[in-house]
């Protein structure tokens, strides 16, 4: 896995549903990184569900789960290309290196 983990108290952008779009851009700030073993169990039981409904998508192990500040508890754990995809209601991409939205920028 990437050693690249967000930094808590750091604002990063996020892409709704993945699409790197101005309109699906909005930023957030990392309130805990949490260690695969100190994870709560509903957090755990959702993630589960997710890895076999999204199988293509997160991967099957993680080392992290990653909190924003958001009006919505957003989780995002690992994914198979080792990016950072959130899971449940407004599921979306963390653009920890900053690079898509580099790439958003350009296009416009």
């Amino acid at each position: 896995m990437k050693e690249t983990i967000p930094i808590v108290g750091k604002t990063y952008h996020y892409f709704d549903d993945g699409k790197i779009k101005v309109s699906r851009r909005a930023e957030v700030v990392i309130t805990d990184v949490i260690p695969f073993e100190n994870i709560d169990e509903e957090t755990l039981i959702q993630w589960k569900e997710a890895v076999e409904e999204c199988d293509w998508l997160y991967a099957p192990e993680t080392d992290f789960f990653v909190k924003v500040d958001t009006f919505f508890d957003i989780t995002f754990v690992r994914t198979k290309d080792d990016n950072w995809f959130s899971f449940g209601f407004l599921a979306g991409r963390l653009d920890i290196d900053g690079s898509l939205n580099e790439q958003l920028n350009k296009q416009q």
